[in-house]
């Protein structure tokens, strides 16, 4: 059998009420507890999401860093690159610049092997 629960008669100064005046206070006392505490639970909630939003902030400018390292790594690598390894055109050009005017260079080879190959000019006496 179940136990029945027995609540005191109705406080004789409110006939309005059916509920005992301590059960009356409780539910007061615990109403005043819930919005006593209601400005510091926002208050919470408020600074939680300030710290969430700042931390995915900090991911993402780390994420974009990261990103731009990255960029720049490869457009390093590819200019090296680029630089670094000359075509066959690029190579001959490259000596051309060193040596100078390639055009000069065969007409004076060729005057040098004309004069080589020509007699010495006479000297007459009393000129």
């Amino acid at each position: 059998m179940a136990d029945k629960v027995d609540f005191p008669p109705p406080d004789d100064d409110d006939p309005s009420s059916s509920l005992p005046k301590e059960i009356i206070d409780a539910i007061a006392i615990g109403n005043v507890k819930s919005v006593a505490e209601q400005s510091s639970m926002l208050s919470n909630l408020a600074y939680a999401n300030l710290i969430t939003n700042t931390n995915l902030a900090q991911q993402n400018a780390v994420s974009n860093q990261q990103a731009l390292n990255q960029l720049g790594a490869t457009v390093t690598g590819k200019s090296v690159n680029l630089v670094a390894n000359l075509s066959p055109l690029e190579a001959v050009a490259s000596v051309k610049l060193d040596t100078g005017n390639d055009i000069a260079e065969q007409l004076a080879d060729l005057k040098g092997t004309i004069e080589a190959f020509s007699p010495p000019p006479t000297v007459t006496p009393g000129t």
